[in-house]
């Protein structure tokens, strides 16, 4: 725009347009508009730029909203809220992490109800061995009732309800009962393993692991196990203990030598059947 024969520099980007629009309209000569029209371009770069540096002071402080009749305001971005990309990539985040965060929580849960299981068991066998003598009877009978009794037993392997059974960490039920034979008598710890899949064959070799460090009074360990309560056992290859391997001489199967791949392969047979069970025995 022109006043008093001087060109001025619009002030802002609505001004820029009109400084344009009088340069053609009243120009009636070539050197007019020559004169003009590089101070309008220079005067629309500046605006331009001015608007760019107002624009990012306010994106991250501000955003524009209806308001109550249409009209456009500006408010804080806290009032604005998060864009759904950035709630999405939020809430991914929470996802991978959660289920990291579970898979590992599943793991030391595991570990520590294996590690609760060799407590459990470990005190089982001690205080088998210590009674057995005395736990001589005409027929068989469960040893359970006499050692809860005898107030020998975790509260946390008593189930209200259950007279002859106790269960460990897991939930595997375990029964201990005396066997009378024509030549020999027995105590026999059954446990009936209730987990699935590779989980029953880690319980199983946490058993064989539990019996190798008391090997010097068992007679035997094995797995029993079978597709259905009907059909018959399929029986493992027997573990004996210390008070059995140096009768059989060699070639026996001694749990005392027993390798990690040999106790890996007998625990293979509760990992793809069904219905399992550990059996211990000692010799009264």
């Amino acid at each position: 725009m022109r006043e008093n024969g001087r060109s001025e520099r619009p002030k802002n980007g609505a001004d820029v347009q009109p400084c344009l629009s009088d340069v053609y309209k009243n120009g009636t000569r070539a050197k007019r508009r020559q004169a003009d029209a590089p101070l309008c371009a220079i005067s629309s770069l500046f605006s331009f730029l001015r608007r760019g540096r107002q624009m990012r002071r306010n994106f991250s402080t501000t955003c524009t909203i209806s308001g109550t009749r249409g009209e456009k305001l500006q408010a804080d971005a806290a009032l604005c809220g998060r864009s759904m990309v950035e709630m999405l990539g939020v809430l991914a985040i929470i996802g991978v992490l959660s289920v990291g965060a579970m898979n590992g929580y599943s793991k030391a849960m595991f570990k520590y109800k294996l590690n609760k299981q060799a407590e459990q068991v470990n005190w089982l066998f001690n205080i088998i061995y210590q009674y057995k003598e005395q736990w001589v009877f005409d027929e068989p009978a469960s040893m359970v009732p006499f050692l809860i009794k005898l107030d020998l037993i975790d509260k946390n392997m008593i189930h209200s309800g259950e007279q002859e059974t106790i269960f460990d960490s897991f939930g595997n039920s375990i029964k201990i009962r005396n066997n009378n034979g024509p030549s020999f008598d027995e105590i026999v710890l059954s446990m009936t393993l209730s987990e699935s899949g590779s989980n029953r064959a880690l319980i199983c070799q946490n058993m064989f692991n539990i019996a190798k460090a008391h090997s010097p009074y068992l007679l035997y360990i094995r797995t029993d196990s079978r597709e259905d309560i009907s059909q018959d056992m399929n029986t493992s290859t027997m573990y004996y203990g210390d008070v059995r391997c140096p009768d059989y001489g060699k070639g026996i199967n001694c749990i005392r030598y027993a390798t990690l791949e040999d106790i890996y392969n007998v625990c293979q047979n509760c990992d793809k059947m069904p219905i399992c069970y550990v059996n211990i025995t000692w010799n009264i």
